[in-house]
């Protein structure tokens, strides 16, 4: 059972937002335009899907222990 005693860190840092974005961007449009489709959807399906995996990650990563409890 997790520990419902934990507290998520809810800071967003978006430092490394503009990487994320090309790097995504330039992946969907490769892939568009290897398959035949519009490059621009491939683009937005492409960021959408690296800032989705990045915030997965992101929360799973920020969970910040809870000083007043007992582990």
């Amino acid at each position: 059972m997790k520990n419902l005693l934990k507290n998520k860190n809810t800071e967003m840092n978006f430092s490394n937002l503009t990487p994320i974005l090309t790097s995504g961007a330039a992946a969907g449009m490769a892939i568009a335009n290897h398959l035949g489709k519009n490059a621009q959807t491939g683009g937005i399906i492409g960021v959408g899907l690296s800032l989705l995996v990045t915030g997965i990650i992101t929360a799973l990563d920020d969970e910040v222990a809870n000083p007043n409890t007992k582990n």
